[in-house]
């Protein structure tokens, strides 16, 4: 057994031995390293391409001008968008100014005008007081002869006399055009004009009627 086992040693190293010769005489083994230096000697050209590729440049005109050319459109968008905005504040605010304008007028017209009836009214009870401390029945009611004769004639004109109607019926919707007596009525001399005299003749007819008409039932 143990005989069997150094052949078999034996042969292997053997074996081996003529392997390793046959490398060196094929020049295979030995000439490894010389025949071309296929690769240790590899062309390196594209690894150095790599290796410049990787590194970043330096400076250059290309980075300052692309900086600039940047930092320009920066600064000229937006200027053109303040001005924009500017534009579109300055008008929000003229409209604005205009409509506030437009309140603050009417609002002083209307106070005006409210301040100018108050004045009138005020003026025609005064002169009906005084009418009336002058021998007008109590029962009379002279403040609408004043508050018609809006320019202080102490006569009321056909115009005036509409215009107190409608403003009147106006004041009252409950009330009638028929209700109120007629122009015809009160200019007894047919003048064109109503005196104050002829109105309160016509007004201590009406109310002789209205009573005739309360007491008939």
């Amino acid at each position: 057994m143990q005989l069997i086992r150094a052949l078999l040693l034996l042969a292997s190293t053997v074996s081996a031995s003529v392997v390793a010769s046959d490398y060196r005489d094929d020049g295979n083994y030995d000439n490894y390293g010389d025949q071309g230096n296929y690769y240790g000697s590899y062309d390196d050209s594209m690894g150095d391409y790599f290796d410049k590729s990787a590194v970043p440049q330096q400076g250059g005109p290309g980075i300052v001008k692309l900086a600039a050319g940047s930092a320009a459109g920066w600064f000229l968008g937006g200027k053109i968008h303040a001005k924009r905005t500017v534009t579109k504040l300055k008008k929000k605010h003229a409209q604005e100014r205009a409509a506030f304008v437009q309140l603050y007028r009417e609002q002083v017209g209307a106070l005006q005008e409210f301040n100018k009836e108050s004045a009138r009214i005020i003026q025609a009870m005064e002169s009906s007081i005084i009418a009336r401390q002058n021998g007008v029945p109590a029962e009379i009611d002279t403040v609408p002869f004043f508050m018609a004769d809006t320019d202080g004639s102490k006569k009321i004109s056909k115009h005036e006399f509409d215009k107190y109607v409608r403003e009147y019926l106006m004041n009252y919707p409950g009330l009638k055009p028929e209700d109120i007596p007629r122009w015809e009525n009160f200019d007894h001399d047919h003048s064109g004009q109503i005196t104050f005299d002829e109105y309160n003749q016509q007004m201590a007819k009406e109310i002789m009627k209205a009573q005739y008409r309360a007491a008939k039932g």
